[in-house]
């Protein structure tokens, strides 16, 4: 009897070790979106407007485009995979939406362009607005575009990455489908690359239940969705039956006729996994940001809504993308600048142009929750272009650097009037450093207007330090893992279409809306949020164990009893 006790006492110690590794081993958050940094401390602006932010706040601002030539994308979406991270390989992988070669990836027949529409059941096109993706070795590129050299009519399909910045022959990654919220647009892409997959949220936008679209004569007007998918290539996509969050009463509501009690509209998604649980920001409705959380599997479990049929939102804003620094939540949007209380004149203002496309630039908020956010600062737009819109970011644990990735509108540059389409996409960086509460203090302490005195005082010019030097990544001659080969050539693209777009960013509104005070900011010592559920899988293994124990103890308990 003794014996059996010391067993089952060793199977108790081992049950608790392993209830104790799989506790410390089961993963919390993902490092696409986190990074430690030393600002437990650091306490979140208010009662004030939003600071600009330059190169005197630690921002520098790469040369160059990242990606160029196209029609009109955005939401350039940087992932890191470090299985890919490899002699000659790509670890950096690149997902961005909308118009390569042309309105709608529509075919143009005249110049040879199949066309990237996708044919429903009935033969019509659907869809117009798809997802790309671009691979590079270093993260401020070169970057190459997955491309194809059937988009060429009478060529067979030949897939390669496009070195030239060639969209004639780019080539979607994700598709629209005939479903009533899959239709008509798919993109906005937030990618989470963790433990060997990864995991996508996007805008679903379809013609409803009548499947006309609104400008066509539809009678339901669209419908929004947030749809979800899963790779563990980067290139082959599997998209999720239903929408992972959408308005219950979306399918055949007429937005346009009932506006008011109108809550669907749910597109731009950011997705993080943090605390252990999945966690969402989007926008929904007009222009109000929610916010769900999901404790189970990413495709299957079941979405949350924390902001529900509520007239604000958390707050009025658009095109959120958000990452967590040390113990702070850092978002960043391109909301019009008057709902932050901004005024900037060298901010561009067109009299002429309607929507005001000028007035909305890239902000920054700032959270301890993820929940109640302020707004902290602004970013004017880069020299000869009218905005910078469209931001994500990019946290580089190689460099410890937090990247904003964005798209440069063409604005007036060429035109008389506002050409509200994006022509490049270009990035700016922030070392991980400057976000600590030190120096971030220091950035964001107000200068003091000075004393008068009689005789007048010269402002020593303030000392900077340099941002030191980072060594490129030497590159090698490629052996990379490659999901298809590469040409001997690539064919030039024909001149890029010049005529202006008519179809409008899906989903922002036209005009901007009244100043919004800022949300107050939280009490720190606020109540935690409950702890997340264990995954399954621990559970699972957690009850194998003690099954086995009683299995083992019964087993040793009968055979004693008929030795005895």
């Amino acid at each position: 009897m003794k014996a059996i006790r010391n067993i089952i006492l060793i199977m108790l110690v081992v049950l608790m070790l392993t209830v104790s590794l799989v506790a410390s081993a089961a993963p919390k958050n993902d490092k696409d979106n986190h990074i430690d940094c030393d600002n437990s401390d650091y306490v979140i602006p208010k009662n004030r407007r939003p600071v600009k932010l330059d190169e005197t706040k630690g921002w520098n601002r790469v040369e160059g485009n990242m990606l160029t030539n196209f029609y009109s994308m955005y939401q350039p979406e940087v992932v890191y995979i470090p299985e890919f991270d490899v002699e000659g390989g790509y670890p950096y992988m690149m997902y961005f939406f909308a118009w390569a070669y042309n309105q709608e990836n529509d075919p143009k027949l005249g110049v040879g362009y199949e066309g990237l529409k996708t044919k429903g059941e009935d033969g019509k096109d659907y869809g117009g607005d798809l997802v790309f993706c671009a691979r590079a070795k270093n993260v401020e590129g070169p970057w190459e575009v997955y491309s194809n050299k059937g988009n060429k009519v009478g060529q067979p399909d030949e897939f390669y990455w496009d070195t030239e910045m060639d969209p004639f022959y780019w080539y979607p990654v994700i598709f629209t489908d005939d479903t009533w919220f899959n239709s008509w647009h798919i993109g906005d892409p937030s990618v989470v690359y963790h433990e060997g997959t990864l995991y996508m949220a996007l805008s679903s936008m379809g013609c409803d239940e009548d499947m006309i679209p609104s400008h066509k004569g539809g009678t339901d007007g669209n419908m929004g969705c947030i749809v979800g998918a899963t790779s563990k290539d980067g290139i082959t996509w599997d998209v999720s039956d239903e929408p992972l969050i959408i308005w219950e009463n979306e399918k055949g509501f007429d937005e346009n006729s009932h506006g008011g009690t109108y809550y669907g509209g749910h597109q731009r998604p950011s997705i993080m996994f943090d605390d252990g649980i999945w966690k969402m920001w989007y926008d929904f409705r007009s222009n109000q940001i929610g916010y769900a959380e999901c404790k189970g599997d990413f495709i299957t479990g079941e979405w949350v809504e924390r902001v529900k049929n509520v007239p604000n939102g958390l707050f009025t804003g658009v095109d959120l993308d958000v990452i967590k620094i040390g113990d702070i939540y850092y978002a960043y949007g391109d909301p019009y600048v008057s709902w932050v209380n901004v005024q900037d004149r060298d901010i561009p203002y067109y009299a002429d142009d309607a929507s005001k496309w000028s007035q909305r630039q890239i902000v920054e908020y700032q959270s301890y929750d993820g929940i109640n956010w302020i707004p902290t600062g602004y970013f004017l737009p880069d020299e000869g272009y009218d905005a910078n819109q469209i931001p994500q970011t990019f946290i580089d644990h190689k460099q410890n650097r937090v990247y904003i990735f964005y798209a440069t509108q063409r604005g007036k540059r060429n035109t008389s009037y506002y050409d509200w389409r994006w022509d490049n996409i270009r990035c700016m960086y922030k070392n991980v450093e400057d976000f600590s509460t030190k120096i971030a203090t220091e950035h964001y302490t107000p200068t003091s207007k000075p004393t008068p005195s009689p005789t007048p005082e010269v402002t020593p010019t303030p000392e900077v330090t340099p941002t030191p030097e980072v060594t490129p990544t030497p590159e090698v001659t490629p052996t990379v893992i490659d999901p298809t080969p590469t040409p001997s050539e690539g064919a030039s693209a024909p001149a890029e279409s010049t005529e202006p777009g008519s179809t409008q960013e899906p989903g922002v509104s036209d005009v901007p809306g009244t100043d919004v005070t800022p949300t107050a900011e939280p009490d720190k010592t606020q109540e935690p949020e409950a702890p997340a559920e264990p995954d399954n899988a621990y559970v699972l293994l957690i009850a194998s164990v003690i099954a086995a124990i009683i299995i083992v103890s019964s087993a040793l308990v009968a055979k004693k009893r008929r030795n005895s």
